[in-house]
């Protein structure tokens, strides 16, 4: 009966971790040098030691000529604060930034492995489709700031199907935007 019971707690804990991938928008800011990307992607796993969170295959762009492969910027087992329907992750300590794994690019052309231990200060806050986060990674003096921030869904006209285009609808992208 024990075993039993072990067991259904297990599937009733796996069942509560999650891992979502989030699209965001990418912002970097290198000495006042702004260069941003369209779309990358951002996985955020809840584990039972807290959240892992990574930004995979890192690459600063200048222009289509000008980019610079850093890595993969990862942490893990961060606790957690839920408050006001997002929950809010918050990391300030020295990783170590991995070779990414894109095609495009050898292992050897990936900057992280190089650098050894980087600090980085990182804040990020999400709510089921939405992510958005800050990392600053301290390079000896300079900081590149990093920004992301969640691709919204497109809405458009009478979201909540009131055959009407009124404040009631802005209301609903409201609610969406707070409860998922």
């Amino acid at each position: 009966m024990k075993k039993v019971l072990t067991i259904i707690a297990a599937a009733c804990c796996a069942l509560a971790m999650s891992a979502t991938t989030y699209t965001c928008h990418l912002k970097v800011n290198v000495n006042g040098s702004v260069s941003e990307q369209d779309e990358v992607q951002v996985l955020v796993n809840q584990t039972e030691n807290g959240y892992d969170l990574s930004l995979n295959n890192f690459v600063l762009v200048a222009d289509e000529q000008n980019k610079l492969p850093v890595g993969n910027i990862a942490v893990s087992g961060v606790e957690g604060i839920d408050e006001y329907g997002y929950t809010t992750i918050k990391y300030n300590a020295p990783i170590n930034i991995t070779a990414g794994d894109d095609p495009n690019y050898s292992a050897t052309d990936w900057l992280g492995p190089m650098l050894g231990s980087v600090p980085i200060d990182l804040t990020a806050r999400f709510i089921g489709t939405a992510l958005s986060a800050n990392i600053d990674i301290n390079l000896g003096g300079m900081v590149i700031a990093v920004e992301l921030f969640g691709v919204a869904p497109e809405l458009k006209g009478d979201v909540n199907k009131d055959n009407e285009v009124n404040i009631a609808d802005v209301n609903t992208v409201i609610g969406i935007i707070l409860k998922n």
